[in-house]
């Protein structure tokens, strides 16, 4: 899958701008529309890869504080980690911080582990889940619940690709909605 991804990515870095103009010309749908659509789902893209990002530089930093304050050894490295590791969906920070808990345990500092595993349920966890719908819906015309279940329905459905083609999607349906609705009330008027 991840052989097949980045042979689909390098054509669409290569050819992409004579697949959208071939996409433009075969579409049945007025080449303002067209060009409507390509234009929401760009932000989209931006949007999510954009708050992922910021979410990733958040997220990071709270493990780096969390890994500093239990005492676990290299808080800065692992932290730098963390905001890489962040942008991987669902499993992101927990594969950061559960061997940081284990470590704790190992060396003997268990109440030090249970403070850093609350520490990660508690404020990563809940600040990861508030943050990601608000971030990953700046720039797009989505409310931040459709995002945050287009994002949990694309990765269920799609794996780790769905955290981008899920919000895509739903992008697209509601912007031809939008121009649907706008197309009849023109011929109403």
């Amino acid at each position: 899958n991840l052989f097949i991804t980045i042979l689909i990515l390098f054509f669409f870095l290569r050819d992409g701008r004579a697949l959208k103009k071939n996409l433009v010309d075969l579409s049945p749908l007025p080449d303002k529309h067209d060009n409507e659509i390509f234009s929401q789902l760009k932000k989209t893209v931006r949007g999510v890869v954009g708050g992922s990002l910021a979410i990733g530089l958040i997220l990071g930093f709270l493990i780096g504080i969390g890994f500093f304050v239990f005492g676990v050894p290299n808080a800065t490295l692992w932290g730098s980690v963390a905001v890489i590791a962040a942008l991987l969906p669902v499993i992101g920070t927990v594969i950061i911080l559960i061997p940081g808990i284990l470590f704790l345990f190992i060396v003997g500092h268990v109440s030090t582990a249970i403070g850093l595993a609350i520490w990660g349920a508690v404020v990563i966890g809940v600040i990861g889940n508030l943050l990601s719908p608000i971030f990953l819906s700046k720039g797009t015309k989505m409310h931040p619940l459709f995002i945050f279940l287009s994002v949990l329905g694309g990765i269920s459905l799609l794996g780790p690709i769905g955290f981008l083609v899920g919000p895509l999607v739903v992008s697209l349906l509601l912007t031809l909605l939008e121009i649907y609705r706008f197309g009849a009330e023109e011929t109403n008027e």
